[in-house]
């Protein structure tokens, strides 16, 4: 499955699957993303068993250049997620 899924997808056929409202799939999806987020802003990294790890990544700050003047300008470090899927999940 190369498509690409939004949330409203997951939402979608989490409550298809699983035969439960939107409104509840939706509540779960939004409390599942809100608590990966919350373990990452503590940890650093959450591990899923069977699902994956989800990283926060430093990304220092670098020079480019625009292209249609010629400046050069700096872009700012910022912190990146990142997420590895468990071996079972390839």
């Amino acid at each position: 499955m190369n498509e690409r899924l939004t949330i409203q997808d997951l939402i979608d056929l989490l409550a298809a699957k699983h035969s439960m409202t939107k409104k509840d799939a939706e509540a779960f999806v939004k409390e599942f993303f809100l608590l990966i987020e919350q373990a990452l802003e503590n940890e650093k990294a959450v591990k899923i068993k069977g699902l994956g790890t989800f990283k926060l990544i430093d990304v220092d700050r670098r020079e480019s250049v625009k292209v249609t003047t010629g400046e050069r300008f700096q872009i700012k470090g910022h912190t990146k997620v990142s997420f590895s899927p468990d071996t079972n999940l390839r």
